[in-house]
């Protein structure tokens, strides 16, 4: 994406045009050093974002950020990590956001949920699989990633396994 364009959503096909008055607005406040740049985008809307998240505080989270445009300018659209924003998208069309929504939001969200519940089975059976004794612990690949069951957890499954 050039600096001075956005990705746009319209007609059911995505194409760059040049930034809306009101991204350019929230961007010079922003710039300013004032605020954060999601809070300079609620400020120069008038309006508080919807969010859609999976986990948004945890390692795995995902998070989508929609600001509805006043006076019908459609939608904005941010797709975020905890820390970053991966991409954003202007639906300018009322009535191209439903579909947008569900053709691309949704789908979205559901790869990473499905992403998310993978890295906790993983976890979990990094923690307990060796404790129940099913698998040699060295047949578990240990992520530096994931942090530790809090020890309560696993003295617990432990003793469950007569371990």
């Amino acid at each position: 994406m050039k600096t001075g364009t956005i990705i746009t959503y319209l007609n059911g096909e995505f194409t760059e045009t040049p930034k809306p008055e009101w991204i350019l607005r929230a961007q010079t406040i922003c710039n300013r050093g004032e605020i954060p740049w999601q809070a300079a985008l609620t400020k120069v809307l008038n309006f508080l974002p919807v969010s859609d998240s999976i986990g948004p505080d945890h390692l795995d989270g995902m998070q989508v950020l929609s600001w509805a445009i006043p006076e019908g300018g459609g939608h904005y659209t941010e797709f975020c990590t905890p820390h970053h924003i991966l991409d954003a998208v202007w639906v300018p069309e009322n009535a191209e956001w439903l579909p947008f929504r569900t053709k691309h939001i949704l789908p979205f969200l559901q790869a990473h949920a499905a992403i998310a519940a993978a890295n906790s089975i993983e976890r979990l059976a990094q923690h307990f699989c060796p404790a129940l004794g099913h698998w040699p612990a060295d047949q578990i690949t240990h992520r530096p990633n994931h942090p530790p069951l809090p020890t309560a957890l696993r003295q617990a499954a432990r003793a469950a396994s007569g371990a």
